[in-house]
């Protein structure tokens, strides 16, 4: 702000303003040159803000005014074309549900009209952009987009979950000794960092062969879908699986012995769409038996006798199990694996994206602001860890009670990923993601932290593709070369002294 003197606040009635008040205080003493605009009358004002209010009318009797519903916002625009900076304290995160009215819509608009050119003014939000709900991240009619938002003790969902995400900014935490405990609701949602991730990931020692590694088990292909077989094994083998070994229809094993040189092949009985059988049931378990985790749902068609397949080794196999794509249809209908507590013997992670998951749950969409909510409703259902991909995967585990055991009205933990592009709306980029995570699951990591890491490995992958070349031309086997340099970035946190 040193080289930008001149800035506007505009306050609400609630605490939020009560911020600003405060910042425009500090900001005069500083020397800044600086006008108050509030939207709500004195007489409405919380007592927090009230009490600022009060010390800035001393401070400053000539730079503060009230913008009255229905009056000319004249000045107020003559100030908004001259500021340097603007700073949002209208709404904060006791805005929650109900649309913004319309005066306050009409002054978020004119701020967004003078910040949005190139040349504008820099915007600061206080807590979370004014428009924003911050519970969720939806926006209730219209928001400020900010610059960067001034965010107090923690970040809020509607700070890092879409649509809100977009409007702010950089986000900035600022410790100002609010208690432990005090936002107990948000205390519940977690960014996984690079640095948790590191320290999560199974470190090798120099004795440590393949089998110690981890076998994984991969349950994928029909014919016409053996990429997306390929792109889960290969996804593992890159993330340290020691062993894959895919299962796949009898028909389709010369493809796979021909492009998955890594890979170990078991052909096994096929329908007569090329897809695996039911027969096949007790042979694949006998197979998990000898592997730390399994794959299960890449590619495998829908084809009804596989589904049955699915269906009971879910219940039967005794490793934890990732269930993805068309496995996902296992979870549905009169014979579909709820209260999971009672039918499954081991973990279970699914990862569905918003299509797959509205389906297995009977809704007919999910909104952007309902994807948290939703998943954790997931999570509850099948009691398992619930990856809903996306912009903004979010991660969910529905957490034992001090017996153990799954129940009602367990709380969810959720994780809300923030690595990753748009250049990863590309078939193929969740058998990669599918691949990863199975790895890491049969490396020994426990569910939620293995979807947690996997997630933020396989976004961070793109994000280092896309720095030296195109989102647009991303392809989900580039994700392989990003994988190795994630990896490499890891090696050098855990192996400091061999690196």
């Amino acid at each position: 702000l040193k080289r930008a003197p001149r800035g506007v606040v505009v306050c609400g009635g609630g605490n939020n303003g009560g911020d600003g008040f405060v910042a425009a205080l500090h900001l005069l003493e500083f020397g800044y040159d600086i006008n108050i605009y509030y939207i709500a009358p004195p007489d409405r004002f919380s007592p927090d803000s009230s009490y600022y209010y009060n010390k800035l009318s001393l401070a400053a009797p000539d730079r503060s005014r009230y913008l009255i519903p229905g009056a000319s916002l004249k000045d107020f625009a003559i100030r908004l074309g001259k500021c340097d900076f603007i700073i949002d304290a209208i709404f904060g995160t006791g805005l929650r549900g109900d649309p913004v009215r319309k005066h306050a819509i009409d002054i978020i608009e004119m701020i967004n009209s003078v910040s949005r050119n190139s040349k504008g003014p820099w915007v600061y939000a206080v807590d979370i952009p004014s428009g924003i709900d911050s519970d969720n991240g939806k926006v209730l009619g219209n928001a400020v987009y900010a610059d960067k938002t001034i965010t107090f003790g923690c970040k809020k969902v509607g700070n890092i979950n879409y649509p809100g995400a977009d409007f702010n900014g950089q986000t900035e935490i600022l410790d100002i000794g609010i208690p432990a405990g005090y936002y107990e609701e948000y205390e519940q949602i977690f960014e996984p960092s690079f640095k948790w991730v590191a320290e999560k990931i199974p470190k090798k020692h120099s004795w440590t062969y393949k089998h110690q590694v981890g076998k994984l088990l991969v349950v994928a292909g029909s014919l016409g879908f053996t990429g997306a077989a390929s792109m889960a094994c290969m996804g593992a083998l890159r993330s340290g699986a020691g062993l894959v070994t895919l299962v796949c229809p009898e028909e389709l094993n010369e493809i796979f012995e021909e492009k998955l040189t890594e890979v170990i092949t078991y052909p096994v009985k096929q329908t007569d769409m090329a897809a695996l059988h039911f027969d096949s049931l007790d042979e694949i378990l006998e197979l998990a038996e000898g592997m730390d985790a399994a794959v299960i749902g890449p590619g495998v068609s829908r084809d009804t006798d596989t589904i049955h397949l699915i269906r009971e080794l879910i219940k039967k196999i005794k490793i934890p199990v990732l269930l993805d794509a068309d496995g996902l249809q296992a979870l549905r209908g009169p014979h579909n694996i709820e209260d999971g507590q009672k039918v499954r013997s081991a973990d279970l992670v699914i990862t569905p994206h918003t299509g797959e998951l509205s389906s297995i749950l009977g809704l007919e969409k999910i909104a952007l602001e309902e994807r948290l909510e939703i998943n954790e409703q997931a999570s509850r259902k099948f009691n398992a860890v619930s990856v809903l991909k996306g912009a903004r995967t979010v991660i969910s585990e529905r957490l034992l009670d001090n017996s153990k055991k799954y129940r009602e009205n367990n709380p969810v933990i959720s994780y809300i990923n923030t690595t990753g592009n748009w250049g990863m709306a590309s078939a193929g980029t969740g058998d990669i993601l599918s691949g990863i995570i199975g790895s890491l699951l049969c490396q020994g990591m426990i569910p939620v932290e293995a979807a947690v890491g996997g997630v933020y490995i396989h976004g961070l992958a793109a994000d280092i593709i896309c720095k030296r070349t195109s989102r647009t031309s991303l392809i989900a086997t580039d994700l392989l070369e990003g994988i190795k340099e994630v990896f490499l970035k890891i090696e050098k946190i855990k192996y400091v002294k061999e690196i």
